[in-house]
């Protein structure tokens, strides 16, 4: 197999000067390029600059409370049952809201070729911030250079993890991207791809930065960095001019701790690791003006990707040791749209289930992670895309959301979930888009 690690630090200080400065190299590499395309030579020519983006503002409301990020943006699913001292549910409050924080800016750099190679760099963000707190802040999406040989490709910097299966992506409009069924997420990683007629077959070393793994610490890559090992993937592939299908295998490796405390609070160093397996198919098929694309997952410890999923921690008392177990969860959606035409319309479905659901938990021991008390969920989610030009549109979704939440269970003072309730949420959401 082949790997290659490339590392990228990206400095924090003087956020406000850097984000200003960003946007203008972007802005005066564009019009650098559009002043000198009459001027350059023959050879001159194999350079090009080709800026791209959108504003999109977007309207949202719910019906109820929701387990979100980015000013509830990012929608994962409907918050439980929270009630007050008269029985009331506090979470059955609806809310509503309008952002453009997923306004991009993109910069692709075509340059001669390198090593027999087609070689172009691309340079992409955002607004919505690397965390909550960063919102409306200039954010990374993508830094990456592609090389592109008769037969092979490499990829070197940050991209679509491999879980994601950017091909196959839902055509849903809102940030969430189908999640917590379909993955979301960025890493900094080098892809090699090697081309056998119409089969691929793709091994991905990935690191982590903004979707950081969860631990004792709270998120953080140095659970990842730790271990040693990068996140490693492999995908095979098989594409023809109408049918996309493929399958992978994902491995990650964390190690939550360098060291554990005693009840003397004397340290004792730790290299305890926890390793995750995941599995996934995936596949899209184009009829006429028809899109059908679809992904199944099977897979453990998958918080990062935006399912839910974890770990739990388990101290051992004896040797101020612990040991680890994983959290998994099994998902599958579909999407079908219409890709032309003025009038686009199109559906998404998902359906998770948590692997683990109901398995007894020692009461001290600790769960990292997400949904651990959601027995099943599913979504719905219809839309319509109106299409008047190629660089304005309009779309309009509804997206229904359905929890099968469990109550906590102690016996023995160990403690399990027994599958209790439903709730939902229905989102409107109205968006415009602004393509250049």
């Amino acid at each position: 197999m082949y790997f290659f690690i490339f590392f990228v630090a990206l400095k924090t200080e003087n956020i406000m000067i850097k984000h200003l400065s960003a946007i203008t190299i972007l802005c005066a590499l564009a019009a650098t390029s559009m002043a000198q395309d009459t001027a350059k030579t023959t050879a001159e020519q194999k350079w090009s600059y080709k800026m791209s983006g959108f504003i999109d503002p977007q309207f949202h409301m719910d019906t109820r409370e929701v387990v979100s990020a980015r000013e509830e943006q990012m929608l994962f699913y409907p918050a439980p049952k929270l009630y007050d001292a008269d029985s009331n549910d506090i979470n059955a409050q609806p809310s509503n809201n309008m952002l453009a924080i997923t306004a991009r800016i993109g910069l692709k750099i075509n340059a001669p070729d390198v090593l027999n190679a087609k070689i172009f760099g691309y340079l992409e963000g955002d607004f919505t911030g690397s965390t909550n707190d960063g919102i409306n802040m200039l954010r990374l999406r993508h830094a990456y250079i592609n090389m592109r040989w008769k037969k092979s490709d490499l990829l070197l910097g940050q991209y679509w993890h491999p879980m994601v299966a950017h091909e196959v992506m839902p055509g849903t409009r809102p940030l969430n991207m189908g999640v917590p069924f379909h993955p979301y997420s960025r890493y900094v990683q080098a892809r090699y791809t090697q081309y056998f007629g119409k089969f691929e077959l793709s091994e991905i070393a990935c690191f982590q930065l903004d979707n950081k793994a969860t631990g004792p610490e709270g998120g953080n890559t140095a659970y990842l960095r730790n271990s040693c090992v990068p996140e490693l993937n492999a995908q095979l592939c098989y594409r023809s001019e109408n049918v996309l299908l493929g399958a992978m295998v994902n491995y990650v490796l964390l190690q939550p701790r360098t060291f554990t405390t005693d009840t003397s609070d004397r340290k004792h160093k730790t290299d305890t690791k926890i390793g995750s397996t995941s599995i996934s198919v995936f596949g899209k098929i184009n009829v006429d003006e028809i899109s059908v694309r679809l992904q199944g997952i099977y897979g453990d410890n998958l918080f990062e990707q935006g399912l839910i999923g974890g770990y739990i921690e388990s101290e051992l008392k004896s040797n101020n040791k612990y040991k680890y177990s994983n959290l998994g969860t099994t998902t599958i959606w579909v999407d079908l749209g219409r890709t032309k035409g003025v009038c686009r319309p199109g559906i998404f479905a998902g359906y998770g289930l948590n692997n683990n659901f109901g398995d007894e938990v020692a009461d001290k021991e600790k769960v990292f992670g997400r949904g651990f008390d959601i027995d099943y969920l599913w979504r719905v989610q219809p839309r319509v895309g109106f299409y008047p030009t190629d660089y304005l549109n309009f779309f309009a979704e509804i997206e229904y959301t359905n929890v099968r939440y469990g109550k906590k269970v102690v016996e023995n003072g160990n403690y399990h979930y027994k599958s209790d309730y439903n709730v939902d949420n229905y989102r409107f959401m109205l968006a415009a888009v602004f393509n250049f």
